[in-house]
């Protein structure tokens, strides 16, 4: 019995050793695999300078001046990949320029979107040039009725100044000294006087003012209306658009 027993516990032992030799193979081969792969890894990571240097040719450098960096410089990798461009700095003069650029490209736009809402406004607040005329016949005529309130008043005024003015007058003409409060009155009335020629200029200004609104309206107002039945620019191929999605969303509700 011991003996068919002994050979088995050979077996095991000889299964075991193998086992054993497998795994310490394994370890091996990672570990030798890792130091292998370290110089490669290491060799990626470093990144050098390609820089234009003070004779104008171009240059590998592992570090940059303040006045290299401003020429601008490239970041590449030992296999020569490029990783990252940096422009050069602008000069003042070219930063100007471009400044001046984007300002000038902004405020274009700005007036084209100024210029879309307005044409969209006049398309949704008329519909015919008659419209418009009676709209400023009508503020025009209020101005009108504003104005002659204004001059009624001030011919009110200026009767009153003269009849103060006439009784200083005659007071002093008499030797007597003018009483203050008929000086005060004149003054006041004077001033308000003043005051309502001043009114009286700013609503003639402000008059003209909408008038020439009103006929800038009517012009702009036309020439809309006549690109419809023809060929639109796109501003106004854009109003058009804007205004056909007003009207369906307002007549969904």
């Amino acid at each position: 019995m011991a003996q068919k027993t002994l050979p088995k516990l050979q077996t095991v032992n000889r299964l075991q050793a193998l086992l054993a030799s497998a795994c310490a193979a394994a370890v091996f081969a990672t570990v030798l695999t890792s130091l292998l792969a370290a110089p490669l890894a290491n060799s990626e990571s470093l990144k050098y300078y390609r820089v234009i240097n003070d004779r104008g040719a171009i240059e590998l450098k592992s570090a940059i001046t303040p006045a290299e960096a401003k020429r601008g410089y490239a970041i590449v990798g030992l296999g020569g990949n490029v990783i990252k461009e940096v422009p050069a700095e602008l000069s003042d003069e070219e930063y100007a320029v471009l400044s001046e650029g984007l300002k000038q490209r902004e405020l274009a736009a700005k007036r084209k979107k100024e210029q879309r809402d307005y044409n969209e406004s006049l398309l949704l607040r008329y519909s015919t040039v008659e419209d418009l005329e009676s709209e400023r016949k009508r503020k025009l005529a209020e101005f009108d009725v504003r104005v002659s309130i204004l001059r009624s008043n001030m011919m009110s005024m200026k009767d009153q100044v003269e009849r103060q003015q006439t009784r200083a007058a005659n007071i002093e003409r008499a030797g007597r000294e003018v009483p203050t409060v008929i000086k005060n009155n004149i003054s006041e009335l004077e001033q308000k006087l003043a005051e309502a020629e001043s009114s009286l200029n700013s609503m003639h200004f402000e008059k003209d003012s909408v008038k020439e609104r009103y006929e800038q309206d009517i012009n702009q107002f036309s020439t809309l209306m006549q690109r419809r039945g023809g060929t639109a620019d796109s501003t106004d191929a854009e109003t058009n658009t804007t205004i056909k999605n007003n009207t369906a969303n307002s007549s969904k509700y």
